[in-house]
Order: C-alpha cells, then sequence, then structure tokens
C-alpha cells in the first residue's frame, strides 16, 4: 500500500456518513484504510463493516473495535502499528475531504527532504472562514493563524508552521519509524503537537499547503477532553516551552506589508493606534514589534481596552463614544480578533467621511481593512 490513513472514530452518526461519503468519492488507489470505533456502538461499527465490505477497488479497510472509549492516542496507536503505506494520513471523521487531497499530500512532503509532515487548510462548514491553517505562538499562548480569515487573505504558496493539528494530518514513513509512537500520557489533547515537536528534534518540519482544503465540524472532542486540557496543556509547556518561538509577529508583520501593498498604501503612513486587545502582554508586544518594523508610522496609541466587558462584540459607539470618529488621521485597530468588530456599521459609515484608510489588525495573524467587514457578510465568527 502507497497510502495509509489512519482515522478514531468517537462521532454521531450522521457527521460521521458526511466524512465517509466524501472519503470514498476522494480516496486513491492503494490505500489502507484504519478506522478506530472508539466506542461509538453497533449503529457505526455496522456503517464501517458495510463500507469495508464494499470497499473500492485497491482500497483495505480495516476496523479496530473498543467497547468503550480509550482516546485518540492510544486509538492512534494501536492503529499505527498496523500501517503499511510510505505516507501516513491522520483524520477526523467529522471533516468533509476534496478530491485529490492524497495526491497533493503526497506532493507536499516530497517537495523537500527536510518536510516530514503536512496539513491542509480547515474550512468552518456554516462560513467557509478559516478554521485552521496552522499553530502560531505569542511568548505565552498558542492560536490557530488567521482564524476567520478568507481563502484569499491567507499566504496562498506552501508555508512552515510550528505545528497543524491532526484533524488533517501527512506524514512520511520514515518519520513514524523515527518518532515512533504517540505519548499516551497526553489524554485526548495536545498528543498532535507533542508528536511534532519530536519530529522537529527529529530534524523534521511542518508545512501547510493552501491548496489542500477540507472542512471540519468539530463536532466530536472524544472523552474526558475537557476535564484533561489544563493538565495536557501544562504538561506540554514543561516539555516543550524552551523550544516553543514566538513566530506570530512575523506572520502578521508581513500580512501588514502585503495589506499595504495590495491596497496602495506607502510604506511609513502614519496612524493612530487604537488598542482594544485583552491579552494585555500580547498587546504590548505587538505595538513595540509595530514601531521596530516601520511599516507605519505612529503618532499615538490610545488603550480602550478596560471600556468593554470579555468575550462577544465590541461596539464602537459604545467604547469610543465620539472620540476620533471625525478624526482625520488613519486609525490602526489591535483586537483579539478582528470578528469582534463586525457589528459595527452604522460606527464605519460614519467614519468613512473621515477616513477610508482605517486598519484592524489581530493577536490571529490576520490584517484588514477596516471597510472590508463593511462592504460583505464575513465568512467565518468563531473565536477560539
Amino acid at each position: 500500500m502507497k497510502h495509509s490513513i489512519v482515522v478514531p472514530v468517537n462521532q454521531d452518526f450522521n457527521i460521521l456518513t458526511l466524512f465517509t461519503e466524501s472519503l470514498v468519492k476522494s480516496i486513491a488507489p492503494s490505500s489502507q484504510v484504519i478506522f478506530i470505533n472508539d466506542g461509538s456502538g453497533q449503529k457505526v461499527q455496522e456503517l464501517l463493516e458495510r463500507l469495508q465490505r464494499e470497499a473500492p477497488a485497491g482500497v483495505k479497510i480495516e476496523i479496530i473495535r473498543h467497547e468503550y472509549p480509550r482516546g485518540c492516542a492510544v486509538s492512534i496507536n494501536e492503529a499505527l502499528s498496523m500501517v503499511e503505506g510510505d505516507y501516513i494520513h491522520l483524520l477526523d471523521s467529522d471533516i468533509i475531504l476534496n478530491p485529490n487531497w492524497q495526491e497533493k499530500m503526497e506532493a507536499t512532503l516530497n517537495s523537500s527532504p527536510t518536510i516530514g509532515m503536512a496539513g491542509g487548510v480547515l474550512l468552518y462548514p456554516q462560513t467557509g472562514g478559516i478554521q485552521h491553517c496552522g499553530i502560531t505562538f505569542a511568548d505565552t499562548i498558542g492560536r490557530h493563524l488567521f482564524l476567520n480569515a478568507t481563502l484569499e487573505d491567507i499566504p496562498q504558496e506552501i508555508f512552515n508552521v510550528q505545528m497543524v493539528i491532526f484533524a488533517m494530518f501527512a506524514m512520511k514513513r520514515e518519520v513514524f519509524e523515527k518518532v515512533g509512537y504517540l505519548d499516551e500520557k497526553f489524554f485526548n489533547g495536545y498528543e498532535d503537537f507533542d508528536y511534532q515537536m519530536r519530529a522537529k528534534v527529529a530534524g523534521y518540519s511542518t508545512v501547510i499547503n493552501p491548496e489542500i482544503r477540507a472542512y471540519h465540524w468539530e463536532r466530536s472532542s472524544g472523552i474526558h477532553r475537557s476535564f484533561n486540557r489544563k493538565n495536557n496543556l501544562a504538561r506540554f509547556w514543561k516539555k516543550w516551552g524552551n523550544d516553543i518561538y514566538s513566530d506570530i509577529w512575523d506572520f502578521t508583520l508581513s500580512n501588514l506589508k502585503s495589506r499595504l501593498s495590495t491596497n496602495n498604501l506607502k510604506h511609513g503612513l502614519a496612524f493612530t493606534g487604537i488598542d482594544l486587545a485583552e491579552v494585555r502582554g500580547d498587546a504590548e508586544t505587538f505595538w513595540d514589534q509595530l514601531r521596530k518594523s516601520g511599516l507605519v508610522s505612529l503618532t499615538d496609541v490610545h488603550d480602550y481596552s478596560s471600556r468593554f466587558q470579555s468575550n462577544g462584540s465590541i461596539w464602537l459607539p459604545q467604547v469610543l463614544g465620539k472620540e476620533l470618529i471625525h478624526s482625520s488621521s488613519r486609525l490602526l485597530f489591535l483586537v483579539d480578533n478582528f470578528t469582534r468588530l463586525l457589528d459595527n456599521r452604522y460606527w464605519i459609515e460614519i467614519r468613512r467621511n473621515a477616513s477610508s484608510e482605517d486598519l484592524i489588525i489581530d493577536l490571529y495573524g490576520n490584517v484588514v481593512m477596516i471597510n472590508q467587514i463593511y462592504e460583505s457578510c464575513w465568512p467565518g465568527t468563531k473565536v477560539r
């Protein structure tokens, strides 16, 4: 077999059928599929057995069954002991695949000897916004890069990231042979990040290919996931904290440079900063990085971060009052995620009379012109 596909299943039946239909339609010949029914019950088991009987020519389907859920790492490890392919794929059972995803993953992995692992772009099925295209880090926190952006607003070429989630993941067999199995002490969380850090130590990098796309429902998180999150996160940072580096500012400033060029704005233009970020440490670092970059000139920075409640929309008429709405200065808003400013059509409409060159930058690497969120329905809104 050329490809081995590992699919842990702890899933709602109807969501699972969307995944299996997309898999059958898109799967390449010479593929081994290993399903792990991790306590999903008899109805799911019968579906998997039917798929096994009706497998397309050249496709081999195997099933592991757990009567009760045993978790992601245990399930994947059991399947990894059976893989036969040169390329190993890990898929969540709640994604919807597009044609040729395996061929694109293979080509991506083969594009460089140092690339050992690859991921694609995952989209919210409800909206079409970016759900995941890599994990980026500030000093103390990881975030989903370019969360809620459009496909047009992310890099169009293969790019390096520190890690991706296992929802849609591929690696060369040699990576598995060197790195081995997942650490089962990570119970339903962060075992994917830990694995890629171990592979990085072995000399392999992780990349995103933006041409590989799938929808991801995020409808199953596995048993006891939320209860183990803090423990998993603490274990990860204790083990790898000194090896993680802050790369969000590189993505953000590169995106800002591109946005200025796309909108015919010269480098060094003067902006007044409007700070609406709740993560204060990252906000201070951002303004420092922005000043050092020389991409824009900051005449002043106003901190309004204490004027609104956490979570949900930030309503600018309430936060800013009449301040700055008629200012001739260009405004540069910093916010945790730009979608928190979507409910401001009235304010932006008035503001357009004074300036059409205001920018929004967020802590996920997004840079958008404020008129973008005025002119269209945005394809993603979930903040995570």
